[in-house]
């Protein structure tokens, strides 16, 4: 008897999981793009992760992937563990600081995944580090593949780039780069009720320090002519929207 495989990166639950990779609409503005959800978000009124904030994340990425979009998710980490307090706290060896904030980029991938897969959205948790039983090595050829075929992946994002010397910001940038060519969509939450602003150049938004959103990421999607929306992931309808291209 033949036996069946197991997808050892896949979470077990009772759930079946079926994509059928669907005929983009045609009044999207983009057909592929990649989410930044910085971790601070995921928190919401909760210590370390808000569930309700993660099925709100995972029902409208769902929604956006029903319309044909192929979607690729980066998560920081900062709502389990924040390098640079540490750093700041007790003078912890700031590259050792920000490995420990990696594995909460991990985390937060496995939590949404797993909220995903619940929607029925088969999902790929790819990582720069090596946990084979959580989540698969990064690889752009394959990232693509998973995307063709319907699948949310998160891309790279376990840990970043790997290098802890760089944000999920610029991990963002450079999977957007890599995965997306050239459509790219952020979300910061910069917690600044006052700023609304429907198009601000990349120059200006440096200089008026109206995000918190890596600096270095800002200068590579310049560069690059990755366009970034940047949006509050809070408010309901808000994510779905963003990724139709709205």
């Amino acid at each position: 008897m033949a036996r069946q495989t197991k997808n050892r990166y896949a979470p077990s639950n009772a759930t079946v999981a079926i994509n059928l990779k669907l005929k983009p609409a045609s009044n999207l503005k983009w057909h592929r793009v990649l989410f930044k959800i910085s971790g601070s978000a995921l928190a919401g009124n909760c210590q370390n992760i808000d569930p309700k904030v993660a099925m709100q994340i995972a029902r409208e990425v769902a929604t956006t992937c029903r319309l044909g979009v192929e979607v690729a998710i980066v998560v920081g980490g900062r709502n389990f563990f924040c390098g640079d307090a540490w750093v700041s706290a007790t003078g912890l060896d700031r590259p050792m600081a920000y490995q420990i904030g990696m594995m909460g980029t991990v985390m937060n991938s496995i939590l949404l995944q797993s909220a995903l897969e619940k929607l029925g959205v088969q999902t790929r948790v790819q990582n720069t580090f090596l946990m084979p039983e959580v989540a698969e090595p990064y690889r752009r050829q394959r990232a693509i593949r998973h995307l063709e075929k319907g699948r949310v992946i998160f891309g790279g994002v376990g840990a970043g780039t790997g290098n802890p010397h760089f944000t999920t910001d610029t991990a963002a940038a450079l999977r957007a780069s890599e995965l997306t060519n050239v459509n790219g969509v952020f979300d910061c939450h910069p917690h600044n009720d006052n700023v609304t602003l429907d198009h601000i150049s990349f120059r200006e938004i440096v200089s008026r320090n109206v995000t918190s959103m890596d600096m270095m990421a800002l200068a590579y999607c310049e560069e690059n002519g990755i366009p970034v929306v940047v949006f509050n992931m809070l408010e309901p309808g808000n994510v779905s929207r963003a990724l139709c291209g709205s």
